[in-house]
């Protein structure tokens, strides 16, 4: 397989030489056929920066500028062909005649798009497509959803569209993970500009550093996506796409927020774009700078949001080679320190607990597009890279006293040396790809038009992961020799991928087929992922649709898998085990997609439902606890059904615009799985004890084994949103938000006998004098700790905000914007976090943020 990949590669490499060369060789001369223009809002006759002329079927196009004109300089004389698109407005085609030497006036009446008809979409088949004709639903983020949320990172944004859910699953790091359909974060690709460079390394707290100032929109594809986009796509498709320069402008962006009505969190971001005068060359740049201090809900004196402190800075940039090809290049990179626990400010290795990760991120994008004369073919070539440096500390000492009982860590009391943590961590992820894509439009094939697509591609993931201090530990074998008791890990992921696909479409049918054939080395044999769309528009405002996808996941260790505590800073490692099966899935999703208008009333009714078996599930069993770590294997379970509905509707009136989506969903394991841990007991229901001992601090431990259960915890079964935009002026915005998360299973990890959990009452069936009794005869006292696991049902929470802005219009082409709002008005939050050193950081459900009051103030020109 790997040699036909690499002959399609030459073959198509060849064929883009020929397509984008002229016959001699060199570039044709000037046409001086020029087309000229603006672009007006239909209803204020106002001009409009920032909306797309482009020549269709060809990359070739331009934007307006900051006075609504626009100017396309030395275009094929001929007929042709004018696409204007502008987010927020209907697109429009004029058909023109271009005569060489000639100057042509076109202009645009822009119609506004309140329910987003005619977004366009590409992650739906791989090429830009109108969201109503995309052959799968794709529900698209924009900055107008940024801004009225007051969203400055992605994890704040995404989640106001249907079956999209961010959770924050850590006290102390703030590991956030996107859930699609109720499926945990590890089934959903994150791409970046179509590419899946967002590797696992990245992923743990990658949401939340993406800075929407550099997202143009974030298109999510819920349900199996394997056959399109790889590995790891089986609940649904993040895609952001990054901004691209469209005209000559400057923004900045200051944003406060009150975290709990006191902590500060800082934003400042900044944009710059410039275009040549040809339109041949253009570029965005895009900074922010992050600085938000650590929040303590219970005045314990351990964070619940950690202190984070980080910059990112960008640019994209295209280069218009000739009037069929062009080159187009994105890079960022991204600083962030971010620490929570006690203490923030002392060295790591001396706190109670400590999770401290410092990343060092770098990426980048490069795509070269090329089209032949007719436009019928287009070949697409592109290379990704992402390197991730991570240097982490999770752990930590408790709270350590001498023997008259003094707390330690403070003057005149020293926490000694032989007490240090010592589990550091250093982490390194290289991700890069590289592929090409050629596709053909047949005018007509069989019974209608049609699209075929073909591609190969490359992608290679080395994650190294080494604790220094433990990695120097060794013992002795049975044979006398030194062994590492914590070796490094060193993985290496290669996968060739071949894809292909073709589409049968006009605009009331499209019938699309594909599949794609992996070969992950991971895995070890081929895997082969089939998929199939049927769309059926009656009419343009009515909309069918069915899919289905095979999907697939491999067998590799995982972003969070790597040294995450859990209870006192204990620390956890995962391995697959030999043999371990790849999960598989079989995803069905069905909807109907209904846009209605009753005079100035326009209105958009989705409703979805989805079915989705997954085959072979990774659980993760305990196997040993050594010297403080938790060594946990990946096993293959049986198997899991998800299943339910997404409903979402947009309303336009006037001044008033309001969306709401609700996602109905039930999640379960075909048969009970092992997860955490519970005391094992005898015929009276009492623990059996033994002592172990280990040189983190001579701790008693109690003989565990895993329970049972069939819950897929953390998947709530009903929860939704709404926005609401009012616009009373056309300088004064009000905007209210919302979401509302249903109750769910939680686990709680508990150790009994800690004064430091208030949460943990004896379970149902403990007798507590009885169990202090059989302790006290072992010879444990009855103090002794013994950790057990429990399932919580949370309670529904509705967190509401809002957010006032006006415009003040400083000079002709220059706005600021001032505004100032409030994140979850009734403080809907957790009451139960755990305290002190023992708690289970990872018990954490609900809303990410407390009430918080925001101001900020935007300068543009």
């Amino acid at each position: 397989m790997k040699r036909f990949t690499l002959i399609l590669l030459c073959l198509l490499g060849t064929m883009a030489q020929l397509w984008a060369s002229t016959p001699d060789g060199r570039r044709p001369a000037p046409s001086d056929a020029n087309i000229v223009g603006h672009v007006i809002d239909a209803v204020t006759k106002e001009h409009i920066p920032g909306i797309t002329i482009q020549i269709k079927g060809t990359n070739f196009g331009t934007s307006t500028d900051v006075t609504g004109h626009y100017f396309l300089r030395n275009v094929k004389p001929g007929k042709l062909t004018l696409v204007m698109r502008g987010v927020g407005y209907l697109s429009q085609e004029k058909t023109v005649v271009v005569e060489k030497n000639k100057v042509l006036e076109v202009n645009f009446e822009a119609q506004e798009d309140a329910v987003n008809i005619d977004e366009v979409v590409v992650t739906a088949n791989r090429q830009a497509t109108l969201r109503r004709l995309a052959p799968t639903i794709v529900n698209v983020v924009g900055e107008d959803v940024f801004n009225r949320v007051n969203a400055n990172n992605l994890a704040q944004g995404i989640i106001f569209q249907p079956g999209v859910r961010v959770e924050n699953n850590c006290q102390n790091c703030g590991f956030n993970q996107v859930r699609i359909n109720g499926l945990d974060g590890r089934y959903t690709q994150i791409l970046i500009d179509s590419r899946p460079i967002f590797s696992a390394l990245a992923g743990v707290y990658g949401i939340e550093q993406i800075p929407t100032n550099m997202i143009d929109r974030v298109e999510v594809v819920r349900g199996g996506g394997s056959a399109l986009f790889g590995s790891s796509a089986i609940g649904g498709v993040v895609n952001i796409i990054t901004k691209e320069p469209t005209g000559n402008s400057f923004s900045f962006n200051e944003n406060l927020t009150f975290t709990g009505m006191k902590n500060p969190d800082n934003n400042i971001s900044m944009n710059a774009s410039i275009i040549s005068d040809d339109n041949r060359a253009g570029a965005m740049i895009f900074g922010q700078s992050r600085y938000r201090q650590e929040w303590d809900a219970n005045g314990d004196g351990y964070s619940e949001l950690g202190r984070l402190n980080s910059r990112s800075l960008g640019t994209r940039a295209f280069l218009r080679t000739s009037d069929y090809t062009k080159l187009t290049g994105e890079f960022h990179t991204i600083q962030e320190f971010r620490r929570g626990g006690d203490h923030i400010d002392w060295p790591d290795h001396v706190a109670a607990i400590s999770e401290h990760v410092d990343h060092s991120i770098f990426s980048s994008n490069l795509k070269f597009d090329a089209f032949s004369s007719d436009y019928k073919h287009h070949f697409l070539t592109y290379i990704s890279g992402q390197i991730v440096n991570r240097k982490s500390y999770y752990g930590g000492i408790g709270e350590v006293t001498d023997d008259k009982g003094n707390t330690l860590g403070k003057i005149g009391f020293p926490i000694p040396k032989d007490s240090y943590g010592i589990n550091y961590g250093l982490s390194k992820g290289n991700t890069y790809m590289g592929g090409l894509q050629y596709s053909y439009d047949f005018d007509h094939l069989l019974f209608m038009p049609a699209q075929i697509l073909v591609g190969a591609e490359y992608v290679y993931d080395h994650l190294n992961d080494v604790m220094p201090i433990r990695n120097w530990i060794t013992e002795k074998d049975s044979n006398g020799k030194l062994v590492e008791l914590y070796p490094a890990l060193d993985q290496k992921i290669h996968n060739w991928s071949q894809l292909a696909q073709i589409e049968w479409k006009n605009d009331m049918f499209s019938l699309l087929l594909g599949g794609r054939l992996d070969e992950n080395s991971a895995v070890g044999k081929p895997i082969f992922s089939p998929r199939a769309t049927l769309r059926y528009n009656p009419t343009k405002d009515v909309n069918f649709r069915v899919s289905y996808a095979k999907g697939f996941r491999a067998p590799q260790v995982f972003d969070e898998d790597l040294h995450v505590g859990v209870v006192n800073g204990e620390v956890q490692k995962v391995y697959n085990v030999p043999n371990l099966l790849p999960e598989t899935s079989h995803s069905i999703n069905a909807s109907a997609d209904l846009y209605a208008q009753w005079g100035s009333v326009k209105a958009n009714l989705l409703v979805e439902g989805f079915y989705n078996t997954l085959k072979d599930v990774f659980v993760n069993k305990l196997n040993r606890i050594e010297n403080g770590i938790m060594m946990y294997d990946r096993k293959n379970g049986t198997g899991a059904t998800i299943f339910g509905a997404n409903i979402e509707g947009k309303l336009a009136w006037n001044i008033l615009q309001l969306q709401a989506g609700l996602t109905l969903a039930k999640n379960r394991y075909e048969q009970p799985e092992e997860w955490g841990q519970r005391a094992d007991f005898d015929e009276k229901h009492l623990p059996i004890i033994f002592d172990t001992t280990d040189e983190l601090g001579n701790a008693i431990k109690a003989v565990n084994k895993a329970q049972e259960s069939d819950i897929i915890t953390k998947t709530p079964s009903a929860y939704g949103y709404f926005t609401l935009g009012i616009k009373p002026t056309e300088k004064f915005n009000i905007d209210l938000t919302g979401t509302i998360t249903g109750p769910m299973y939680v686990p709680h990890t508990i150790k009994f006998g800690s004064d430091q959990q208030p949460n943990s009452g004896y379970p149902e069936g403990f007798d507590e004098t009885a169990l202090k009794a059989h302790l006290t005869a072992g010879g444990l006292g009855e103090d002794a700790e013994i950790r057990i696991d429990e399932l919580k049902k949370t309670p529904t929470f509705f967190d509401m905000g809002f957010k006032l802005s006006y415009d003040f219009d400083l000079f002709s082409n220059t706005c600021l914007e001032v505004y100032a709002g409030m994140n979850n008005i009734l403080n809907a939050m957790q009451k139960d976090y755990d305290k002190g050193a023992d708690r289970d950081s990872g018990y954490m459900y609900g809303p990410t943020l407390p009430r918080s009051a925001y101001v900020g103030m935007k300068l543009s020109f």
